[in-house]
């Protein structure tokens, strides 16, 4: 199971975005022996399944004492890197990183890509993935192996390349994509996880001048020994432009690639036979490539590298079955809410026994701040475990826990007397004076952001539920008169948008890899009387305002910046709010729909680095911003109070070897703030976050 924070800002879709990339001048590197993956390093992050292990022999897996194979006399020294070949000859070493990969579980038949704009798939490789769309030159017939070996790899981003990242970026888990990535995980960590290659290509572009000379070789380091230490054998690749003017940036990468003995594509040799040698003579900034000359041949020249290296690190006796194609037709003349064969198949788990929440006292009903519900997971390499369901006391932190671990809070009833919970699969429905949990469905998905929400009548929930390997929106009644499938065929969402309208529902769909990494496609809204689903064009995420004409829709500038937008339930009339900030990373309305709080992450102008998180809430009666102290930590997240005076502000922070859930209460007048994190005291060597939190009015 994997649990996510919601929102975030989607992927670039245009090559020629504008990104940023940190400038560094390598140090003098000494030669030193690469690393190699150790087994007990590998192995304890859960990542080979049971049957890969199982067919893993001693003799294949080297210990961390293996000796790595010695490297050729006869190399090119970085210093001469202008002259090394577009095209790498494979050695010794990388033969080796990358068969001890395959023992240890990575994909054969996967590569993936870190990188900048200059690495989406629009410019780089995705066309190999698209029959028809190109075509190969005089004498590259033999490419077309590659390309059907590794298909599937070449038209997408995946999580570690988007628009505006660097090689900070890909190291920052504030920058991971949380409609796929666990809490805490960095794109790089995520997309390895989601992927699993046995090749990465990491293509790091940069144009700013004057930042830290040291910070890309130190970050470059990080990303090489992190792919080494998982089996996966990186591609470093040279950049067409000098806008450093020393060319200090390709001489660091040439010494990286020599230092670790690693294939290096040339690309800036490549470049050098193009008209204008590749870059775009119509933009002024001296990075861009052009797209009529620089996309096909960078796309083909990549092409080139990794059919050289895929068959300079292959043996003879190299499997190459075709990938199982995946299906997601939906068979739903067979689908039920309650499935006979279950995790815990035993009737008492189906009559909702075996679970059982403790009783609240009735005085916190009347409690004049109300109370907060909320659910923890801690989150160990891939291993995601949740912690059970808490009570706190916003008064004075005083907390209770009310749910058992495996268990997870999913919604809260408009009464606020009743609660949707999980344990895996099974969906339960409780009241808080500790009454026994009836169990709605046992085929419950939880796609980590809101995968369930109450009707604002309170007398029906809608929920996503699994079917397959796909997933359909489901209307329930509690009083058990027959559910209703909201979803049309082949669409599959991913989320909900709950709003305060009775007779709509806004939900939103993606394509899924797998049930745990989805990409959104757009918003939908399915009327609850079966009406066909509409799409609305144009929005990617929305948050509904109360009792105003108000929705949010989060979308993304050309630079690559998230923008928000106020607009009317149509989407006819847009007002975008200005300033708010570089990534957006949460933002909810107040419950009396007059302020919208958002988290924003911003970069320096000067290092290139990210700051800390902006606290900003708008106005949206005169479209004034406040500016609130700012807030730190991963996973963060903004809560209002229900009189809409306070906002509650978690996030994960991590010190010396512990993760500690921060709880402070700012509020949102004057800034002061309440901090009752030590009270609280949910604190953990391992990541621990909160998976949902709701501020319940009295």
């Amino acid at each position: 199971m994997s649990l996510i924070r919601f929102p975030y800002p989607y992927r670039l879709l245009l090559g020629f975005l504008v990104c940023v990339v940190l400038l560094s001048i390598g140090s003098q590197t000494v030669e030193a022996a690469p690393r190699i993956p150790a087994a007990a390093s590998v192995l304890t992050q859960d990542r080979p399944s049971s049957a890969q292990l199982d067919s893993v022999t001693p003799d294949k897996i080297p210990t961390a004492t293996s000796t790595a194979a010695p490297p050729s006399s006869d190399r090119q020294k970085p210093e001469d890197w202008q002259n090394w070949p577009v095209i790498p000859v494979v050695s010794a070493r990388a033969r080796q990183i990358y068969q001890t990969g395959l023992a240890l579980g990575t994909n054969p038949m996967s590569f993936s890509k870190v990188g900048d704009c200059q690495a989406i798939k629009d410019v780089l490789l995705g066309r190999y993935d698209k029959p028809g769309s190109y075509t190969l030159r005089e004498n590259a017939a033999a490419l077309e192996e590659t390309i059907q070996y590794f298909k599937g790899s070449f038209d997408r981003d995946g999580e570690s390349v988007q628009g505006g990242f660097n090689a900070a970026s890909v190291l920052t888990p504030l920058m991971s994509n949380p409609d796929v990535c666990d809490p805490g995980e960095t794109p790089l960590e995520c997309e390895v996880r989601v992927h699993n290659p046995s090749i990465m290509l990491i293509s790091l572009e940069v144009w700013w001048n004057g930042r830290s000379p040291d910070v890309y070789e130190k970050n470059m380091r990080q990303i090489i020994d992190f792919a080494l230490d998982k089996g996966i054998l990186p591609i470093l690749s040279t950049k067409a432009d000098n806008v450093e003017g020393d060319h200090s940036i390709n001489l660091a990468t040439a010494r990286l690639a020599y230092e670790y003995d690693l294939p290096l594509w040339n690309w800036w040799k490549a470049a050098q036979s193009l008209p204008n040698r590749g870059l775009d003579p119509n933009r002024p900034d001296g990075f861009h490539i052009s797209q009529e000359y620089a996309w096909p041949e960078r796309s083909f020249t990549a092409l080139q590298v990794l059919d050289a290296v895929w068959r300079g690190v292959r043996t003879s006796t190299e499997v190459q079955a075709d990938v199982p194609a995946r299906t997601s037709t939906p068979q739903e003349m067979t689908f039920n809410l309650l499935q006979s064969s279950t995790a815990s198949p035993d009737s008492t788990v189906l009559a909702g026994e075996g679970i059982k929440l403790e009783g609240i006292d009735p005085s916190v009903f009347s409690n004049p701040e109300g109370f907060i519900l909320l659910s923890t997971a801690r989150r160990v390499d891939a291993t995601v475990t949740p912690l059970g369901i808490f009570l706190i006391n916003p008064a004075d932190g005083s907390t209770r826990q009310i749910s058992p671990a495996g268990s997870s809070l999913q919604a809260v009833s408009p009464d606020g007397r009743q609660i949707l919970f999980n344990r895996g699969a099974d969906l339960f429905l409780a009241a808080l004076d500790g009454s026994q949990p009836k169990l709605l469905t046992n085929r419950f998905l939880d796609r980590g952001s809101t995968s369930v929400a109450w009707l604002s009548d309170g007398k029906s929930v809608v929920f996503l539920a699994e079917q397959g390997d796909s997933s359909l929106l489901v209307l329930y009644p509690l009083d058990g008169s027959g559910w209703k499938r909201l979803s049309p065929a082949g669409v599959q969402p991913v989320a909900l948008f709950p709003s305060g309208e009775t007779g709509r529902v806004f939900w939103e769909a993606g394509n899924c890899q797998t049930m745990d990494a989805c990409q959104p496609t757009g918003v939908y809204v399915s009327g609850l009387d079966g009406s066909s689903a509409e799409f609305l064009p144009g929005a990617a995420k929305v948050e509904f305002s109360t009792g105003q004409p108000w929705m949010a829709v989060e979308s993304k500038s050309t630079d690559g910046k998230s923008q928000i937008s106020l607009a009317t339930m149509d989407l006819k009339t847009l007002r975008p709010l200005e300033n708010i900030g570089d990534i957006l990373l949460d933002f909810s309305w107040s419950p009396d729909g007059t302020r919208l709080s958002l988290l924003t992450l911003q970069r320096s102008d000067y290092s290139g680095q990210w700051l800390d998180v902006r606290n900003l809430v708008i106005n949206t009666q005169d479209m004034g911003t406040k500016i609130l102290p700012s807030t730190s930590g991963m996973n963060p997240r903004a809560v209002w109070s229900p009189d809409s005076r306070s906002l509650l502000l978690t996030g994960t922070l991590h010190e010396k070897g512990t993760n500690t859930i921060q709880f402070r209460i700012m509020d949102a007048a004057s800034g002061g703030v309440r901090d009752f994190t030590s009270a609280i005291g949910l604190i953990d060597q391992d990541f621990i976050y909160t998976t949902r939190i709701m501020w319940v009015k009295p």
